[in-house]
C-alpha cells in the first residue's frame, strides 16, 4: 500500500540518519515501510522569530516515517510517542480516507 509518505519525506529531507527511510531489505523487497525512518530538513528561521530569539539563523526539522499498516501497530505507536506533530499523508487515488481519518484521531 504505497502512498508516498515515504517519498514525500525523501523529497523534503536534506539529511537522512544510518536509520533511513526503508534501509530494511524487506522493506525494499515489499515496497512497504516497516520500521521507523529518520530524515531532516532545514529552514531559515522567520524574522519575527528571530527579533524574539535572536542568534538562530535555521530551524530544523525532524521527519519520523512511520508505517501505515495495522499490523505495525507497535512499530506506529513507537513513532508517535516521540513527535510533537504529524503530517498526514493520503493518496486520493485510493479508498483509503476512511481508515487515514481513524489513524489521525488515533495519534
Amino acid at each position: 500500500m504505497d502512498s508516498g509518505k515515504t517519498s514525500l519525506a525523501r523529497a523534503l529531507s536534506t539529511i537522512v540518519s544510518t536509520a533511513g527511510l526503508d534501509k530494511h531489505p524487506q522493506s525494499q523487497e515489499r515496497g512497504i515501510t516497516l520500521d521507523l525512518g529518520f530524515s531532516s530538513f532545514d529552514v531559515p528561521v522567520p524574522e519575527h522569530i528571530q527579533k524574539a530569539a535572536p542568534g538562530y539563523a535555521k530551524l530544523t526539522f525532524t521527519l519520523v516515517d512511520c508505517p501505515g499498516h495495522a499490523s505495525l501497530i507497535r512499530t506506529i505507536i513507537g513513532g508517535a510517542q516521540i513527535i510533537d506533530m504529524m503530517m498526514l499523508v493520503i493518496d486520493v487515488t485510493k479508498a483509503e480516507i476512511l481508515k487515514s481519518t481513524h489513524y489521525s484521531v488515533f495519534i
